[in-house]
């Protein structure tokens, strides 16, 4: 089976004594730790009420949102996130999945905001799935948006353990992860379909812009910077 989580990016949820121990067991320097953990601590809020500054509040956890490393403060965590489900697959708690006989074990594997977890089909297995996202969300304060996540199984089980095992996860059950990102997560043999959405896209921006009176010098623009951006976002 394989669930995909949507991690929520809670900027004010993210512990900051969670952040400082990744660095210190990833190795980061004592120095270049404190300095990072003086720029995350270091903020205070105010309030401005009929022109006039006052209040003062000084928050225990969060990282300011828009910040320049807020990005790689979240790749810590997930770094953390991704130490812990590989302890749980060492201790035998959880099993990952091979893509063949003598491959790797795969479990679990990251994107932007996504996190995919393969494992076998198995009611244990979920349990420990569940821990999983418990222990990390104690820890770090960073919580997986349930209703934006979703497993997918085999065809070879039936809907209702599918059902029962989604459950234990407290996640959707979903016949096939067939897009992500807008894009096909599986590619066969025919071309035209899987381009097909592309022509479409393009056609419906041309459709929409013919309604429109716009120049020929706009239109140009609009194909250098809209039409032409579809294909690479694609490929």
């Amino acid at each position: 089976m394989a669930i995909k989580f949507d991690m929520v990016k809670a900027y004010n949820h993210v512990k900051w004594n969670f952040i400082g121990e990744m660095m210190r067991k990833l190795g980061f320097p004592v120095k270049w730790i404190q300095l990072i953990m003086n720029c995350i601590s270091i903020v205070s809020y105010s309030f401005m009420l009929n022109r006039e500054v006052c209040g003062y509040i000084k928050p225990t956890k969060g990282l300011k949102q828009g910040d320049h490393i807020s990005s790689y403060l979240f790749l810590i965590c997930a770094e953390g996130f991704s130490s812990l489900i590989d302890n749980v697959v060492s201790s035998g708690k959880l099993s990952g999945f091979k893509c063949s006989k003598k491959g790797p074990v795969l479990s679990h594997l990251f994107f932007a905001d996504d996190s995919l977890i393969f494992s076998k089909a198995n009611e244990a297995n979920c349990v420990a799935i569940r821990e999983i996202l418990d222990v990390y969300a104690m820890t770090s304060g960073q919580f997986v948006n349930l209703n934006k996540s979703a497993m997918c199984i085999s065809h070879s089980m039936s809907a209702a353990n599918g059902v029962k095992l989604a459950s234990n996860v407290s996640v959707n059950l979903v016949n096939c992860l067939d897009r992500y990102l807008g894009l096909p997560c599986f590619i066969g043999r025919s071309k035209r379909k899987l381009f097909s959405d592309i022509t479409d896209k393009v056609w419906n921006k041309i459709k929409g812009w013919g309604e429109r009176f716009l120049s020929v010098g706009r239109k140009k623009i609009l194909i250098k910077a809209v039409i032409q951006a579809i294909p690479i976002y694609t490929l």
